[in-house]
């Protein structure tokens, strides 16, 4: 066994005359040693490649993310108001507030809309950023969102698009759970609210979230293929 082993092997001795025969500083030692370094440097290249690679795909899917969730959040907001008018009595709406109406890619992401209460069943005169203020006291902590940079919903790459004509800039809901909003706010029966994917548009592709509000103040949800 330990013959076997020994032919497989070459013993100490081997080596020994082999370092002796190849010192360092020879041509045979400088040539592996130089071959060891170009191979070093050739798989930290390809890593890099495919680590750039992964990176941009990751940041594709992340601004993919942050898209559908931008769209959840509006979607729920409009569900939100739409209970709390059912609930309270009042009419309720979705303010917005700033749209990207030039969706250049090289541009910053912009978006913003508030959620408000009105002050009477039909013809508000007030609306209240939520929560209902109480005693007085004035308080918007909830009801404000901000897709812009530093704002409170900051999502990079992601924008509201312009939303057409809208009375007020509101979709506002009566107590019945029904859209208030006037007869030219409609598109083919719906209202049409889009979240974009800018990070995609400046790849020359679309990917963006359509939400469509129907008169009875249910809302439906449409995602673009890529």
């Amino acid at each position: 066994m330990s013959a076997h082993l020994g032919k497989q092997f070459p013993d100490r001795n081997a080596v020994d005359r082999m370092n002796a025969q190849f010192p360092a500083g020879t041509f045979f030692a400088d040539n592996r040693r130089a071959h060891s370094l170009v191979e070093l440097a050739i798989a930290v290249a390809v890593v890099a490649v495919l680590a750039g690679i992964g990176w941009g795909v990751f940041q594709d899917r992340f601004t993919t993310y942050r898209m559908l969730d931008v769209a959840r959040m509006l979607q729920s907001d409009l569900a939100t108001l739409r209970s709390l008018a059912i609930d309270t009595n009042r009419e309720a709406r979705v303010h917005f507030v700033e749209a990207d109406t030039a969706m250049d890619p090289d541009d910053a992401q912009h978006g913003a809309w508030e959620l408000q209460m009105g002050n009477r069943s039909s013809g508000s005169t007030e609306w209240d950023t939520l929560p209902i203020d109480v005693g007085g006291v004035v308080d918007s902590s909830e009801g404000e969102r901000s897709l812009e940079p530093d704002g409170r919903n900051e999502a990079r790459f992601v924008s509201l698009a312009t939303w057409g004509t809208l009375e007020d800039d509101a979709i506002r809901f009566t107590p019945r759970g029904w859209l208030g909003n006037g007869a030219g706010d409609y598109v083919d029966g719906e209202i049409v609210l889009k979240i974009v994917n800018k990070r995609a548009l400046g790849k020359g592709a679309t990917e963006e979230v359509t939400l469509r509000v129907a008169r009875s103040g249910l809302v439906r949800m449409e995602t673009s293929p890529r």
